[in-house]
């Protein structure tokens, strides 16, 4: 059994979006947030080689207002599988029935549509407020018929989901090769066929005369605001554009930049402290 070192912590919740931000650029494998009565439960994973990065992410937690911080060595099976054995089926919202077992599936309540995503290392099972927000949103916008662009696609959640809501077909891609390998896999075991196409690499792989109905970005602004005029530019007029993975104070200057662009807030959606957008792109194409 592999081992695997930990480093953890408790965060103030109006942390999150700086740790976010911050796991980008350090050597993790993974990382698990748990709301504790006002504070984040923290734990960050690192490859066993990667011990010399862990005085360098401790000094930043503690520059986050960290306290109780730790690390330790942990099993790989000690976390995945346990987190797995303990997930359960989700609702999310009036549509989706979320599944963490592939090899034991539970039916859905009738009239909602099975997912089965499996917690494996991608982002995207259901769990997290910024993934639910944009399958409540999904349930809301005009799907049926449309192309549609899953942005860091992770576990392909998001574009499984679209083409269960009838979308005519989507593209997910994202930079991280074992993600797209996870979802691959997790297209296989859907109960019945969600085709998507799937890509690893960056939004510079897309033909530039593809344009596309519904754009879904699902990532923290550092991380699509880069992409924001590439992904405008690939919309059709009219089109819609999806950002989740936002902090409800991060809202003004997201949307400053989307209008520089051309983009108008059509609509808005929160969980928590997380905040989702709709946005239409105007003028001509």
């Amino acid at each position: 059994m592999a081992d695997y070192l930990t480093v953890t912590c408790r965060l103030p919740a109006a942390a999150e979006a700086q740790l976010a931000e911050a796991l980008g650029h350090w050597p993790v494998l993974g990382c698990q947030v748990e709301d504790s009565s006002g504070e984040l439960d923290v734990t960050i994973y690192l490859e066993e080689t990667q011990s010399a990065a862990v005085p360098r992410v401790l000094a930043d937690l503690g520059e986050l207002g960290a306290r109780e911080v730790g690390s330790a060595h942990f099993a790989e099976e000690d976390w995945l599988a346990e987190y797995r054995r303990s997930a359960t089926p989700i609702a999310i919202g009036g549509f989706f029935w979320v599944d963490p077992h592939p090899t034991s599936p539970t039916p859905p309540p009738e009239g909602r549509v099975h997912l089965i995503i499996e917690p494996r290392q991608a982002f995207g099972t259901g769990s997290h407020e910024s993934t639910r927000l944009v399958l409540l949103l999904l349930e809301e916008l005009p799907v049926v018929g449309a192309r549609v662009l899953d942005v860091g696609t992770g576990s392909g959640i998001l574009a499984l989901a679209a083409r269960a809501l009838g979308a005519e077909w989507a593209v997910g891609f994202d930079i991280d090769d074992e993600a797209v390998f996870v979802a691959r896999q997790i297209q296989e075991e859907q109960p019945r066929p969600l085709p998507v196409a799937l890509f690893a690499g960056s939004s510079g792989a897309l033909r530039r005369r593809r344009r596309f109905d519904l754009v879904l970005a699902n990532m923290i602004p550092a991380q699509f605001e880069p992409l924001l005029g590439d992904l405008v530019a690939m919309l059709d007029l009219g089109g819609r554009l999806v950002l989740s993975g936002l902090m409800i104070d991060q809202r003004t200057a997201v949307e400053s930049e989307l209008a520089r662009l051309g983009m108008r807030v059509a609509g808005a959606k929160e969980q928590g402290e997380w905040l989702a957008l709709v946005c239409e792109r105007q003028g001509r194409g």
